[in-house]
């Protein structure tokens, strides 16, 4: 499975495992998978569970108030509980459905939201991360650069009206880091450093695919119901 891993996703693996580490834990749990998952460098998951306004911190004590600190080794073999195994299964049934040939860190964010119990689905409802929402985009920010003969799902309906402020606040931290995302790419380009900028633009676009969709939900959200259409007379 792992040999499907992208370098970003390998990289969210080894952030899981140094924040085990950090935190004294003997186990590579979901919680350790989602905080893994919040690093800025392992691509699309990182921009999704951010568009929600939730920082690595916020997140890291949330783990904590959770599941506490531990003194287990801090060097060494960690291994990954059960359950966390199970959503590493599932993100590659992830893949696997999108018709895709690898794993991303958008398909290890779509594995624990399937998954579905645990410490991590704590965690989501602690962070109000919608775990429905959190699944399309996603799917978003694996559309901003889909592989040959990959098969996305379409757009989904507008959300709730209730849903709508908190979409524009999403939309303007993503309009945030996408600001810092484009100033750090043109301070690579000024300074040669081309491999940089080329990561940067990636993240760039996929800032963009996750705040096209919350975009179109906005603006689903403030077009009002056309009005019924009058029947001729008899």
């Amino acid at each position: 499975m792992f040999e499907r891993f992208t370098d970003e996703a390998r990289r969210s693996i080894i952030c899981a495992q140094e924040e085990s580490k950090a935190l004294g834990h003997d186990r590579i749990g979901t919680e350790h998978l989602l905080l893994g998952l919040f690093h800025d460098d392992v691509g699309g998951a990182a921009v999704t569970l951010q568009s929600f306004g939730v920082t690595l911190e916020a997140a890291r004590d949330a783990v904590v108030a959770l599941v506490g600190r531990g003194d287990g080794p801090s060097s060494g073999h960690i291994p990954f509980t059960p359950r966390a195994k199970r959503v590493l299964e599932r993100s590659l049934r992830a893949a696997l459905k999108l018709d895709h040939s690898y794993i991303g860190s958008e398909h290890l964010l779509l594995g624990l939201v399937d998954e579905g119990e645990g410490a991590a689905a704590d965690l989501f409802a602690r962070l109000a991360i919608d775990p429905r929402e959190a699944r399309r985009r996603a799917r978003s920010a694996l559309a901003a650069a889909p592989p040959a003969g990959s098969t996305l799902p379409g757009p989904s309906g507008p959300p709730p009206f209730a849903a709508y402020d908190q979409a524009n606040k999403q939309a303007r931290e993503l309009a945030r880091q996408l600001e810092t995302v484009r100033a750090a790419k043109d301070a690579a380009l000024d300074e040669g450093d081309v491999d940089q900028a080329v990561a940067l633009r990636k993240r760039e676009r996929i800032i963009l695919a996750v705040r096209s969709g919350l975009l179109r939900d906005i603006a689903a959200a403030e077009t009002p119901p056309a009005p019924p259409s009058e029947q001729p007379p008899n």
